[in-house]
């Protein structure tokens, strides 16, 4: 005689936790192009570029969502960066002209290669404030020119 076998609340917890790790599966599957317009006078080394999802680490310069390097041709350069969630970012670059890797400075502490920020946003004394820079990256993507000076 066969026992037919009944749900009980662990099944039901199983198949909750299930949809749950389905949903965040579906919700995080979502993500979006960001395609960056960089324009630079200088040709040769490359574009070093961040992408920060938060006002303390853009403002630190540490734990980028996102980095790429690509090669500086000179003029304008279009990168598509994929994958991104969609959110609130702000994009920092500089124009590694020696290519050492960082961002070179004058003796005083003055930036000697180009940099720039999203939404061309510049700060006085350092990076731009987050809220400057930052901008909405729908699932439908969007796009940002920056200008390196």
């Amino acid at each position: 005689m066969k026992t037919a076998i009944r749900p009980g609340p662990a099944t039901a917890i199983a198949a909750v936790v299930a949809a749950a790790i389905a949903a965040m599966t579906a919700v995080s599957a979502e993500a979006a192009d960001l395609r960056l317009t960089l324009r630079t006078q200088g040709a040769g080394g490359s574009i070093a570029i961040a992408v920060y999802g938060n006002a303390a680490d853009f403002r630190a310069s540490r734990n980028p969502v996102m980095s790429r390097i690509i090669p500086a041709p000179g003029g304008a350069t279009t990168v598509t960066l994929t994958g991104l969630p969609p959110g609130r970012y702000a994009v920092g670059a500089f124009h590694d002209a020696d290519s050492n890797g960082e961002l070179t400075l004058w003796p005083i502490g003055l930036p000697k290669e180009a940099y720039g920020f999203s939404r061309d946003a510049r700060g006085r004394f350092g990076p731009p404030a987050f809220d400057a820079a930052a901008f909405d990256l729908p699932v439908a993507g969007t796009q940002q020119a920056i200008t390196l000076r």
